[in-house]
C-alpha cells in the first residue's frame, strides 16, 4: 500500500522552505496508460493553470491561495491539448485530489507586471492575480507554494526540451508529463537538475565570539547581503564544491563543512543545497571582485543592529539563504524599524 503522502526525514533547517511539503509523487501512477486522462475522470480532480510562469492567486480569509480549476476548465479540449502537450499529472493533494497541470503557452500583454489580473481571456474573475513563485510564494501555505514550485519546474523544462539533446528530432510528453519521448530513436528524457551549493561560513574567535561572513554581490543594490552560492563543476563533491566557492569569492578557507537542508529553486532547474562551514582565519576575507564587491563578518548582535536600522538587507524568506542565516542566528531574523515621529 503507498502512503497517502511522503514524510521527510526532519533536517536542521526543517521543512519551511519553498517546495519542500511533503506532497505525495507517485511514479506508479505515472505508468499507467494515460494517468492525466484518469486524474481528469476524478471528480475531485485540481487544475494548476500556469502562463508563462505565472500563477492564478486569489485572497481568501485573509491569506493568498492558489486558484485552482476543476476538469471543467479543460472541457472541449482536452484530447487536442493534450496533443499539444500541455498536461501533466503532478501527484496527490493532501485531501486525496488529484492534480493536473496545465501549461498552454499563452504570453501576457506587453506591459503586464507580476501581480496584475489577467485581462479579457479570464471573465468571472476580478478576484484573481497572476504572480510569478517568488511573488507568490512568500503568501501561500507551505503545500500550495510546493505544487506552485513543481508546476514552474516541470514547465520551464518542457518548454526548453522540444527536441532530443541527443539527435535533435522532436519530442513528445509521456510518462504523466514528467518525461518525454525522442520520436526517432524511442530514447526517454527526463527532466535536467543541476546541483548547487549555498553556504553560511562562520568563525569563532578566541573569546568565543562567533562571527558569520555575508557578501554584497556586484549586481544587488546598496546594502543587501547574503550567503555564498555556486554551482557544483563536473567531477566535484558537494564539500570539495562549498571549498571552492568560498575560497573563490571571499578569499576564505574552511576546514568543516555541515549539510543544513535543501530547497528546489526552479530558476530554472537548480536544487540548493545548504550548508554550514566553518572559517580557519577570521583576516582572510576579502571579495573576488568580479561577483563579489564587499565582504563582512557580523555577531549577531552587529546583525540584529544594521538590520533594524535599515542598512543591512537580508534574502527573503522564500529563499534558503534567509534560512541558513537564521539557522546560525538561533530565532527568526529582525525586521527593520518603522520611521517614528516623535
Amino acid at each position: 500500500m503507498r502512503p497517502t503522502r511522503h514524510v521527510f526525514p526532519a533536517s536542521p533547517l526543517g521543512t519551511v522552505l519553498l517546495g519542500t511539503y511533503p506532497v505525495t509523487r507517485s511514479d506508479a501512477e505515472r505508468e499507467t496508460d494515460d494517468p492525466v486522462a484518469a486524474a481528469l475522470g476524478d471528480a475531485r480532480v485540481l487544475v494548476l493553470e500556469l502562463r508563462d510562469g505565472t500563477l492564478p492567486v486569489r485572497e481568501a480569509d485573509g491569506a493568498a491561495r492558489l486558484a485552482w480549476r476543476g476538469a471543467e476548465a479543460l472541457a472541449g479540449e482536452g484530447a487536442e491539448r493534450r496533443g499539444d502537450q500541455e498536461l501533466a499529472h503532478l501527484g496527490t493533494h493532501s485531501d486525496g485530489s488529484p492534480v493536473v497541470l496545465d501549461f498552454r503557452p499563452e504570453s501576457p500583454p506587453e506591459q503586464m507586471e507580476a501581480g496584475d489580473p489577467w485581462p479579457g481571456d479570464l471573465p468571472g474573475r476580478p478576484d484573481e492575480t497572476w504572480e510569478g513563485l517568488r511573488e507568490a510564494a512568500p503568501r501561500l501555505d507551505a503545500e500550495e507554494s510546493t505544487w506552485a514550485t513543481i508546476a514552474v519546474a516541470l514547465a520551464t523544462w518542457h518548454s526548453e526540451s522540444p527536441h532530443c539533446p541527443a539527435c535533435g528530432s522532436a519530442t513528445r510528453i509521456s510518462h504523466g508529463g514528467w518525461a518525454r519521448l525522442c520520436l526517432a530513436e524511442d530514447r526517454e528524457i527526463f527532466p535536467r537538475t543541476d546541483p548547487a551549493i549555498i553556504a553560511a561560513v562562520t568563525h569563532t574567535d578566541d573569546d568565543g565570539v562567533e562571527r558569520l561572513l555575508l557578501g554584497h554581490s556586484t549586481r544587488w543594490p546598496e546594502g543587501r547581503f547574503s550567503t555564498f552560492a555556486g554551482f557544483v563543476e563536473a567531477g566535484e563533491s558537494l564539500e570539495a564544491a562549498v571549498a571552492r566557492e568560498i575560497w573563490e569569492e571571499a578569499g576564505i578557507t574552511v576546514d568543516r563543512v555541515e549539510y543544513r537542508g535543501s530547497q528546489p529553486w526552479p530558476f530554472p532547474r537548480s536544487l540548493m543545497l545548504g550548508f554550514r562551514a566553518r572559517a580557519t582565519d577570521l583576516d582572510a576575507a576579502r571579495p573576488d571582485g568580479r561577483e563579489i564587491s564587499r565582504v563582512r563578518w557580523f555577531t549577531r548582535e552587529e546583525l540584529d543592529a544594521e538590520v533594524r536600522a535599515g542598512r543591512l538587507i537580508l534574502p527573503g524568506a522564500v529563499s534558503i539563504a534567509h534560512h541558513l542565516i537564521a539557522d546560525w542566528y538561533g530565532e527568526p531574523l529582525p525586521e527593520p524599524e518603522e520611521d517614528r515621529t516623535f
